[in-house]
């Protein structure tokens, strides 16, 4: 892979924290769990759960003590199986691009050599395969009559839409550019039926604003600046007190990460670009067959004045703090023509919150009930993105948070689970 500096330096932080991990052994994995009543399902189809951007899945040997899905709170996938569902958790590239995560994705679940496509590799240039898992898929079948639910995280949202995309269509390009019997069954399409529901949780459909809020990190600064300690009262505390110059420092350092141009192509740093976030999801399409699902997250209240967003302390989880002032500021209008104004101002502290409901471009409705077998009785169309109530909560609230343990945001997850078991 072509990784950039920034990119670069997330992946050796995300490979460091698995190394650590795996050597402290500082959570136990419960693996007990709810008595959960499954008479209602009309399907027991598996759920496939997808990590998103700096994430990992079951096959990092740390997963049984510090998983990705649980965090602090113990390993949920262990949790969920003990309660009567079937969940693997595949992983995928921690800063890789929707496309080249969608390809591994599907190797892992089909037992397949990854092939990221003669024509995509040659493009971006990097080598065109990767991991081999001949004879390892993650399930013992799928296909059309053995389908699979995708709950999806984060970036792995719009990896996961990706994936279905080509499940269904294929790509003309990969078709066009391998004539030589080695054409990766990913790419010849066809298989609209072998995805039953994808949901997304504080999904990435349309970008982030993280790094492309240069002017947020200077209102920020300005605040910080600012003689008057009734201007502190929004802030976090420990931001209230830095030196000035200090916090210059740290200003400019961080306008320059949030300047924009932080990633190379192909990657999803560059992918999660609200400009870049439009011309993916221009190339994935819809599947009439898919039930689709979106959970949008808010962890945010409104400033004492009203104009910008800031945690709400009672919901919010301290590691994401600063990120979410940072997005809290947004107010700006992209290179490409974006305008990101109040409306991209609530977010989970990692993920704007209107970026989280559905791709722009793509159909969709919004529900107002709660997730639950209730609702699912009502009945859904499928080709069309349902966004349920938005969840209080921080961007990690249904695997359990990550400094802040919640054990609503699991309860949430089993509702969301057992109703698309009831489809």
């Amino acid at each position: 892979m072509r990784y950039d500096l920034l990119t670069g330096t997330i992946y050796v932080l995300n490979r460091a924290l698995i190394t650590a991990a795996n050597a402290v052994r500082f959570v136990k994995a419960p693996g007990k769990g709810l008595c959960i009543d499954h008479s209602s399902a009309r399907t027991r189809y598996p759920f496939v759960f997808v990590h998103g951007f700096f994430g990992w899945g079951q096959n990092e040997p740390c997963n049984d003590t510090f998983a990705y899905w649980g965090m602090f709170s113990g390993n949920l996938i262990k949790r969920i199986n003990a309660s009567g569902f079937t969940v693997v958790a595949p992983s995928l590239d921690p800063v890789g691009s929707a496309w080249d995560r969608a390809c591994e994705l599907y190797a892992q679940l089909t037992g397949t050599r990854v092939d990221y496509g003669k024509a995509h590799s040659e493009r971006f240039g990097h080598a065109r395969y990767g991991r081999d898992y001949t004879g390892k898929p993650l399930l013992p079948r799928w296909d059309s009559e053995h389908k699979i639910n995708i709950m999806a995280h984060s970036f792995g949202g719009p990896t996961s839409a990706l994936l279905a995309s080509l499940l269904a269509y294929g790509d003309e390009e990969e078709r066009r550019a391998t004539l030589d019997g080695s054409l990766s069954d990913l790419f010849r399409g066809g298989k609209t039926d072998w995805i039953y529901s994808i949901c997304g949780l504080a999904a990435a459909y349309n970008g982030t604003t993280l790094h492309v809020n240069h002017q947020a990190v200077t209102a920020i600064e300005t605040r910080c600046c600012e003689k008057n300690g009734q201007k502190y009262g929004a802030l976090p505390a420990w931001a209230r007190f830095l030196p000035e110059a200090g916090m210059h420092k740290i200003a400019y350092r961080a306008r320059r990460i949030t300047s924009g141009n932080v990633a190379l192509p192909d990657t999803g740093l560059y992918d999660m670009h609200p400009d870049h976030s439009v011309l993916m999801n221009e190339r994935i399409r819809m599947v009439p067959d898919i039930y689709y699902f979106s959970v949008p997250f808010d962890a945010t209240r409104s400033s004492d004045d009203g104009s910008y967003r800031v945690q709400d302390r009672r919901i919010g989880d301290p590691f994401f703090t600063l990120f979410v002032h940072v997005m809290g500021n947004t107010d700006t209008v992209t290179e490409g023509g974006i305008t990101l104004d109040k409306r991209w101002q609530h977010n989970d502290g990692l993920v704007n919150t209107i970026s989280e409901t559905a791709p722009f471009d793509k159909p969709s409705d919004t529900v107002s009930e709660a997730p639950g077998v209730g609702l699912a009785k009502k009945g859904f169309s499928k080709g069309v993105y349902h966004v349920l109530p938005t969840y209080r909560g921080a961007h990690m609230a249904l695997q359990g948070n990550i400094f802040r343990p919640e054990k609503k945001g699991q309860i949430e997850l089993f509702s969301l689970m057992l109703m698309i078991d009831a489809l």
